[in-house]
């Protein structure tokens, strides 16, 4: 990295409008950022030797990231790093509760290629004085009350950004900052009531169904809906496949997969319409895998 690097603050409303403002340093802090920042970067990268495109099914191992492209929060932050940090307006931190910073981004361009480190940013970091007072050192033991605003930075970064594509390891912690609701949807009541009217299943209670279906519940219903498992395969296909497994609930009445009202046995039945469970080959148990990968 370089001295020349500019830091900004991605600003996102609730309507989900995005602005850059360029947070304004002095020499010494931007110098101690960019090493912060390139600690992180290296912290991020170290032992990464996979990428993994991100479907909504995969938790990352160590040495894995998960990446999607042409995210448009990555655009505007590629695109900051190339302008001209003076046309950006500054940040406000004052004004914190009208400039509500979901990210504050670094980064670099060489040889064409942008690079963009990107750290989440909560209202918890923003310190304002109006709601806390803040204490410091000033002399021997003697504190007094601060009387500027204040705010801290994370200690990791949640993503980078190389060209087109973002580089993240946590989804939980990259929706704080990128819109990916296009990418890991759940299941809403309606979605549930036309699933529930497929000819190859059968809900005994659906106000039940709707009222009792959590979130997991819901993403597997949409993950169901997308893969289009139930169209590509018969009910009897799917029964004779789920002989191999016992222990789950799959049970057929008139040529329909009964989805049981136990939750417990719910989940056990989506995760097998989604591939989710498998038989060890050495012990031959089953298993919830943590992907769907294909070797």
């Amino acid at each position: 990295m370089t001295a020349q690097q500019n830091f900004f603050a991605l600003i996102k409303d609730d309507s989900g409008s995005c602005q850059i403002k360029r947070i304004r340093v002095n020499n010494p802090l931007q110098s101690e950022l960019i090493q912060i920042f390139e600690d992180q970067r290296v912290f991020f990268e170290q032992g990464v030797d996979t990428e993994v495109n991100f479907n909504g099914d995969w938790k990352p191992d160590a040495n894995e990231v998960l990446t999607i492209d042409d995210i448009s929060e990555s655009t505007l932050m590629t695109r900051a790093i190339n302008a001209n940090a003076s046309s950006f307006a500054d940040v406000n931190i004052s004004n914190f509760s009208n400039e509500p910073i979901k990210a504050i981004f670094t980064g670099l361009t060489t040889n064409g290629q942008t690079k963009v480190f990107v750290q989440k940013f909560s209202s918890r970091q923003a310190l304002s004085l109006n709601q806390l007072p803040l204490i410091k050192m000033q002399t021997g033991n003697t504190f007094v009350k601060t009387t500027d605003d204040i705010f801290t930075i994370d200690n990791k970064l949640v993503a980078i950004i190389e060209g087109n594509r973002t580089k993240f390891k946590s989804f939980h912690n990259a929706r704080m900052v990128f819109d990916l609701s296009e990418f890991y949807r759940e299941a809403t009541d309606e979605d549930l009531t036309l699933m529930s009217q497929h000819a190859s299943l059968e809900i005994a209670d659906l106000a039940s169904f709707l009222s009792e279906a959590d979130t997991p519940v819901r993403k597997m219903a949409h993950s169901i809906e997308s893969s289009g498992v139930l169209d590509n395969y018969t009910v009897t296909q799917i029964s004779t496949a789920a002989a191999n497994f016992p222990d789950i609930p799959v049970v057929v009445n008139n040529g329909k997969i009964i989805l049981p009202s136990d939750k417990k046995e719910l989940k056990e039945v989506l995760h097998f319409l989604l591939e989710d469970i498998y038989k060890g080959p050495l012990s031959g148990s089953d298993y919830l895998t943590n992907s769907k990968r294909v070797r």
